[in-house]
């Protein structure tokens, strides 16, 4: 049985320290049978880098994010002119494709695990709040020490497993090889909503489980996150008229369709 592919969102590694940080997760991902896939550093392509990076992402099953300081400003002005303006100083910040990979992989539902070198400026998707795992590091300690990063790493492991029998599960349905048209949006809101107000936590479990969806693999530690993303995965696989038919079933007495 082949590795399973990660993504590895890393910018180029200027000194040591951080040459040793990827080496460290690159080793540590292939001792899990997890092999990572980075563009430009184990994966080469002619094509624009987007191109090359949507079409690697499609064949892994999940994204770690490592972001760690690529410019140093020794001072800056932050929204100058305006009256939040605010003189900075020292401020380090990573390379912009963390950015733009962190969120093509949340697009795609990757499990992410997003690890920030301490003193970056925190902003976008490196900020905590969201429904991924932010964890800060310093650049002089041992990741692999630390009892947090082994534990967070083995949970976002067990979802990056699921994620890829769930998509296996897909292919066997050819579900991807059929275009569909897209859901209108105001609907995708509308079947968030019964999901979050309707369904209790253990009746969202039991639809997942019925709609063989890894109810384990929904990102999110509230009931309303896990609703949103049970709704946009089933938009990615083309299952939302599915979820209405089997709702419509199950639970009758719900307003499946928009009215109006």
């Amino acid at each position: 049985m082949s590795a399973t592919k990660i993504f590895l969102s890393v910018g180029r590694t200027e000194n040591k320290q951080h040459q040793q940080l990827v080496e460290t997760i690159e080793q540590y991902l292939q001792m899990n049978d997890l092999l990572p896939q980075t563009v430009g550093r184990t994966y080469f392509s002619s094509k624009q880098p987007l191109v090359a990076i949507k079409e690697l992402m499609h064949e892994c099953a999940g994204s770690i994010i490592m972001a760690y300081e690529r410019t140093h400003l020794v001072e800056a002005i932050d929204k100058r002119g305006s009256t939040q303006e605010a003189h900075l100083q020292g401020l380090n910040l990573p390379t912009v494709w963390n950015q733009i990979e962190a969120t093509m992989a949340y697009t795609l539902g990757h499990p992410l695990l997003v690890v920030v070198e301490d003193g970056l400026k925190y902003e976008g998707l490196l900020e905590t709040g969201y429904d991924w795992y932010v964890m800060h590091i310093k650049p002089n300690e041992s990741l692999l020490a630390s009892a947090e990063f082994k534990g967070v790493f083995a949970d976002w492991k067990r979802r990056v497993l699921a994620y890829q029998a769930q998509q296996e599960q897909q292919k066997q349905r050819g579900e991807t090889a059929v275009p569909q048209p897209q859901v209108p949006h105001n609907l995708l809101v509308h079947l968030r909503q019964v999901l979050a107000d309707r369904f209790s936590p253990g009746d969202l479990q039991t639809l997942c489980f019925d709609l063989k969806v890894p109810y384990e693999n929904l990102s999110g530690d509230e009931h309303r996150l896990k609703a949103l993303n049970l709704i946009q995965t089933l938009e990615r696989t083309n299952r939302i008229d599915e979820l209405i038919a089997f709702g419509q079933k199950i639970r009758p007495d719900v307003p499946w369709q928009l009215t109006g």
